[in-house]
């Protein structure tokens, strides 16, 4: 008995929850303060990260004077929502409806927008009944153009059950694993490749239509036949 003790506290020290002095409990956040990078390697892949969103956000940028001329910005936002789809969770019967949503925030007038922040929302809504879950959860995730530190990239949960809403909000720095903190930021880069690549499909749809009326305007206009006076 007292072995099987000692090994669950030395599992539970190796793993950190036990390695933080009581000093470093942190009241006002709720929990323990938030472990450093454990490894150099996860600090270099921070680092990496850091360069591929820099550069994502510069080639959103570019796309913005395109949007613009569609005519796409309402208030100041640029929105696009996938289509819902039903989630089963096995072995459960439980049942949700799922979507996503991007939206690109800007600063500026017609033509001079720039880019503000980047917003990720997920819904996620209960539709079985008689389950003792809340009924809906949305997750929003939320980074300023131009942070250099991660510090003002923050996450949001909203939960909404029959008895009330509930709310947490934190910066990606004070998530308490470092490895979660990284599997965010990759998150976060691959989901601007999504939203690059979602806008490039509207502009070569966009490209792809004026050309089939260019052809079509060649092709009849080139199958005239002879002109004459008409009396």
């Amino acid at each position: 008995m007292y072995l099987r003790i000692f090994l669950i506290s030395l599992i539970l020290c190796c793993t950190g929850v036990f390695s933080q002095e009581l000093v470093d409990i942190d009241p006002t956040y709720g929990g323990l303060k938030p472990l450093p990078e454990l490894s150099l390697g996860q600090k270099k892949m921070m680092d990496d990260l850091k360069v591929d969103v820099k550069g994502l956000h510069e080639e959103i940028q570019k796309r913005l004077n395109f949007l613009s001329q569609e005519k796409k910005f309402s208030d100041g936002k640029y929105v696009q929502s996938s289509i819902a789809r039903e989630q089963f969770q096995y072995p459960t019967k439980k049942r949700s409806i799922v979507n996503h949503q991007f939206t690109l925030n800007v600063m500026g007038g017609d033509r001079s927008q720039t880019l503000k922040d980047v917003e990720l929302w997920t819904r996620k809504s209960i539709t079985t009944k008689n389950i003792d879950f809340e009924d809906t959860k949305i997750m929003r995730v939320n980074n300023p153009v131009g942070d250099e530190d991660w510090k003002s990239l923050r996450i949001s949960i909203k939960k909404i059950t029959s008895t009330g809403t509930t709310k947490e909000e934190f910066a990606i720095t004070e998530i308490y694993e470092p490895d979660q903190r990284v599997l965010i930021a990759i998150m976060y880069r691959n989901k601007l490749r999504e939203i690059i690549s979602s806008i490039d499909r509207y502009v070569s749809a966009k490209g792809k239509g004026l050309t089939d009326d260019i052809r079509f305007i060649n092709n009849e206009m080139n199958t005239s036949g002879q002109y004459q006076e008409i009396n």
